[in-house]
């Protein structure tokens, strides 16, 4: 794991500073190596912490995922709800199309807690799910940290 005190800069950042990086990575990755770094964050340390961040949060996500599905489906099948609705067939169309890359490709895009709910929806049977969201977030971490730091040079 992830080293949560750490040196950055000459100044010991806290427990609590790299937490809530970390926390604000998996609620709002987008922005999170960005902010970091316009904060004065080291550029390495805002990767780690919104890649960490990420991976822990989906790591996180995975059993809540399950619990979430299995409780949704017993609760439909209860209810007699319809089993295809129209926003159903939309998310079955972008599985069908894009696939697990496809998802994992645009993870950065709409968010840790989204790609995560549909990846593990549609894809949560397969090995390679959560490696491959995890290696699509260090990328995407990298990538936003390195414009950021571009940007805010």
């Amino acid at each position: 794991m992830v080293a949560l005190a750490v040196v950055s800069d000459g100044s010991r950042d806290s427990l609590f500073e790299a937490v809530g990086w970390m926390a604000l990575a998996f609620v709002k990755f987008l922005v999170t190596p960005a902010t970091a770094v316009a904060a004065g964050v080291n550029p390495v340390w805002a990767f780690v912490y919104s890649a960490a961040g990420a991976a822990i949060g989906l790591v996180a996500l995975q059993p809540v995922a399950r619990a979430l599905f299995r409780w949704w489906s017993k609760r439909r099948r209860e209810r007699g709800s319809r089993t295809f609705t129209l926003g159903r067939r939309r998310l079955v169309g972008i599985k069908l199309k894009f696939g697990l890359l496809g998802i994992a490709a645009i993870a950065g895009v709409i968010g840790v807690p989204v790609a995560g709910l549909v990846a593990f929806k549609y894809f949560g049977h397969q090995r390679r799910t959560l490696p491959t969201l995890i290696a699509a977030y260090v990328l995407w971490s990298a990538i936003l940290t390195l414009l950021a730091t571009s940007a805010f040079a």
